[in-house]
């Protein structure tokens, strides 16, 4: 689907963009623009609010209705919302920088790109706004794109152009880049917004429905995302920025092959809900086995490509990153279990108990920010990439427990094999 398809081009990109950072700039460097990203990646949630999934569903409503005056002041009173937000953020987060770098992170260098990074927190947010809008009106690939490509792709072409006018390239220059490109991303997705939503509406203001609704959103969106980003920033923190930029090449390979678990599951996640429905556990089951196996074997081959060719792949990064190759096989081996077990997550949240699959991710993550607490400040990256695989394995499995015990059904891969 085009879906997919933009998903590989904006993962494909940024594979581009961090070869040629840790090419031009070293670990170090690459670690300081991660390092940043993540930082505003945690700050996007709390400027964005939990207000994705309200527009989403008052969006999708009022398409389905024609009941356009819903859709322009739903969107009316979130770009409000989240922009009086992510300019506070990015004033406070602009001001403290210098501090939070110096005391915090011990490293001057990530002031300024950071600093850069915030000032582009609010064409960040609006372009989040309008992406999730066009969710609403069934815009999936588009939203996409806007969300996972289109700024990935600009800052390649920014990239690759300064390399050919051989201007030297730094730190602060690639900050700018990035800003730039998320700038241009949001002015594109809002033309492309006011072209599809050409309706007359009035601008009403209605916060108190969208605050009530995106409150309880905004801890279910900030859990996965602190989950996502932790490990990164207690890095940064606990130990140096080099050690950022190689653990974060490590884990994308790494990451890798999640993708055909994002596509397995998107595939059979309608399925697996009307299944349920009319109680045919036995078809769910066959069917999950299937896809598991078919998953097993795809992880099983990542892995055992990482750890035979893992060096000379880390070595496109430059020859310092090759110091990696144990976070990338430690993170491999976390993946392996991962794709291995399937859509045991999926399962319960399309069964209807979304309140195991809740209190099983805030478990793990919280057990997630004490190991890499204890594992940074002696083991560095490695000990990142070690609380990183034990948790994703011991979720998973946990996962995998409930989903049997609740739902019936094991998603485990089936290793029988026809003589």
């Amino acid at each position: 689907s085009f879906t997919m398809l933009v998903k590989v081009f904006g993962m494909a990109g940024g594979v581009f963009v961090s070869i040629f950072i840790g090419r031009v700039l070293g670990p170090d460097g690459l670690g300081v623009i991660n390092l940043a990203n993540k930082i505003i990646s945690v700050m996007l949630v709390f400027s964005i609010f939990g207000t994705k999934e309200v527009l989403v569903k008052h969006v999708s409503i009022g398409y389905e209705n024609n009941d356009w005056q819903l859709v322009g002041s739903r969107i009316f009173t979130v770009t409000v919302i989240t922009s009086l937000l992510a300019i506070v953020i990015s004033v406070l987060g602009y001001s403290y920088t210098p501090a939070v770098s110096l005391n915090f992170f011990n490293d001057p260098d990530l002031i300024v790109p950071l600093q850069i990074f915030f000032i582009a927190l609010l064409p960040q947010t609006l372009s989040r706004v309008f992406s999730s809008a066009l969710i609403g009106f069934r815009q999936i690939w588009q939203s996409n794109l806007v969300n996972e490509t289109l700024s990935m792709w600009f800052i390649t072409i920014g990239l690759t152009v300064l390399y050919y006018l051989d201007i030297q390239i730094n730190l602060i220059l690639i900050a700018l880049i990035y800003a730039l490109g998320r700038i241009v991303v949001t002015i594109t997705v809002y033309f492309y917004w006011k072209k599809v939503f050409n309706y007359n509406y009035r601008n009403e203001l209605n916060i108190k429905p969208v605050i009530k609704m995106a409150l309880p959103l905004l801890l279910v969106s900030s859990t996965s995302i602190i989950a996502a980003n932790a490990d990164t920033i207690m890095i940064g923190w606990l130990s140096t920025t080099k050690e950022v930029g190689l653990y974060n090449v490590a884990a994308r390979l790494a990451m890798l092959v999640s993708l055909f678990l994002q596509v397995t599951n998107a595939a059979i996640s309608p399925k697996l809900a009307s299944l349920f429905e009319q109680g045919k556990i036995h078809e769910m089951q066959k069917m999950v086995r299937n896809v598991t196996s078919g998953l097993f074997v795809i992880a099983l081959l990542f892995l055992v490509f990482f750890v035979v060719l893992g060096e000379q792949i880390l070595g496109v990064w430059g020859n310092d990153f090759v110091e990696a190759y144990t976070v990338l096989v430690i993170i491999a081996v976390g993946q392996f279990f991962n794709i291995s077990t399937g859509c045991a997550g999926l399962l319960l949240v399309m069964c209807g108990k979304e309140k195991i699959h809740s209190k099983i991710s805030v478990t793990f993550i919280f057990l997630n920010l004490i190991l890499n607490y204890a594992l940074i400040i002696k083991f560095g990256a490695v000990g990142a990439a070690v609380a990183t695989a034990l948790t994703i394995s011991l979720e998973n499995f946990s996962k995998l427990f409930f989903a049997r015990k609740k739902v019936g059904v094991l998603s485990l891969p089936n290793l029988r094999f026809k003589s």
